[in-house]
């Protein structure tokens, strides 16, 4: 749902206008701009003007500035002529992207802030509909913030993912554009010339390989069927090592009573295999014992553990994004639309202290306005708390209005 009105509209693009005029500069540049696509939705629309292409930076730079665009966009590919349609464009190679969020990550905040609002009465309603049972109002709209335990999510995802692009792949830092989204997640693109010319089908193995698709514990000596026989080990190299290093955490979390884990657990393997589970952890300090997870002919223990191990070394990515050698995405350094938070650049060797909701923000504190909260959780900004509000006024700096009004939980009133 869009800016509930004209003043609201206005209020955000200016600010957003002050950034691209005033503020954007030591940002992002994509190599070999003019060969790139370019997009952007302007505020108040909900199509995308596509198929732009700039001879520099500063004429994008000057259209930025001149638009405001709500979001911006920009092709993975290099093309021959990417102001062309699709089909005429002349595709020659493209970034390895990655696309994280904390979405497709099932972390139990999101219960605490995704919601179904009525923007009409401020009931939350169990499911989206039509109008709003308690009150008409057909002003129904999805709610999702982010909290620190979701943004602390994706940022583990990304860490897993660059040690796959190093370690499996031999890919140096040299060849990453890693960004924030500006909502709940990462960008990482790769730009190294072995993966540039990969077609969909290359870049499917690639997701599959990443997100541990279609891997046996048998593919790795397991289980083990006699005298000698190790399995995995913490420092193999690949899955195996992975499969090994994780299925240490994994026993580790369940000796010490991670309820998540062990109610996985329960369901696999019952009460009896539960409590096996959580004494052999102590056993693992010097090397995997895959053969305490052996039990005679048949090793559900072992199955469960090697799953769960797989899943948490996993990566989580949007398969269809890495894919899609045609993608565009948000042009790293950007504003997001739906927050106004900056899809700022990150540094992989500060990722671990990059604080999305300190970092990312980018507009202008003043001028300060009212605005009428109709419901939202308690949430941090630049340093401070605001919230939570339930049907309520608030006199809040100007990037803190215009992330509620972008979430659409707000709208902006009069003194």
């Amino acid at each position: 749902m869009g800016f509930r009105t004209a003043a609201e509209t206005y209020f955000v693009q200016s600010l957003f206008r002050r950034f691209y005029e005033n503020r954007y500069v030591d940002v992002y540049v994509p190599t070999e701009i003019a060969r790139r696509e370019f997009g952007y939705m302007p505020f108040g629309h909900r199509v995308m003007v596509r198929h732009l292409s700039f001879k520099s930076f500063e004429e994008l730079r000057r259209t930025l500035a001149r638009e405001a665009p709500q979001h911006v966009y920009r092709s993975a590919a290099i093309y021959q002529f990417p102001q062309a349609p699709m089909e005429e464009k002349g595709w020659e190679r493209a970034e390895l992207i990655f696309d994280i969020d904390a979405d497709h990550l099932g972390t139990t905040c999101l219960k605490n802030h995704d919601y179904v609002l009525c923007l009409g009465c401020g009931v939350v309603l169990e499911v989206k509909q039509p109008a709003c049972p308690s009150c008409g109002s057909g002003e129904v709209t999805d709610v999702k913030m982010v909290c620190d335990t979701c943004l602390q999510a994706a940022k583990a995802e990304i860490s897993k993912l660059v040690s796959f692009m190093e370690e499996d792949f031999g890919i140096s830092h040299d060849s990453y554009v890693l960004n924030y989204s500006g909502n709940r997640g990462y960008h990482l693109a790769v730009t190294a010339e072995e993966v540039m010319g990969l077609d969909r089908y290359a870049r499917q193995e690639i997701v599959d390989y990443v997100s541990g698709a279609h891997i046996d514990f048998r593919f790795y000596g397991l289980p083990v069927t006699g005298r000698g026989e190790k399995g995995p080990g913490y420092t193999d190299g690949g899955w195996a090592g992975r499969c090994a290093r994780e299925a240490l955490k994994v026993l580790n979390s369940i000796a010490a009573g991670d309820g998540l884990l062990r109610a996985k657990v329960l369901q696999r393997v019952g009460d009896g295999g539960l409590r096996g589970l959580s004494e052999v952890a102590r056993y693992w300090a010097d090397g995997p014992r895959w053969d305490l997870l052996k039990t005679g002919r048949r090793f559900p223990q072992l199955e469960t553990i090697f799953e769960l191990a797989v899943d948490s070394a996993a990566v989580h990515v949007d398969t269809v994004v890495t894919t899609d050698v045609h993608r565009i995405l948000r042009l790293a350094d950007s504003l997001n639309g739906k927050t106004g938070l900056k899809a700022c650049r990150v540094d992989i060797n500060r990722l671990e202290d990059f604080d999305p909701l300190n970092d990312a923000v980018a507009l202008d504190k003043e001028p300060e306005v009212y605005v009428w909260v109709v419901r939202c959780p308690e949430f941090r900004l630049a340093g401070e708390k605001y919230g939570p509000f339930k049907n309520e006024k608030a006199m809040l700096p100007a990037h803190v209005a215009a992330y509620l009004l972008c979430r659409g939980v707000a709208r902006l009133v009069k003194e």
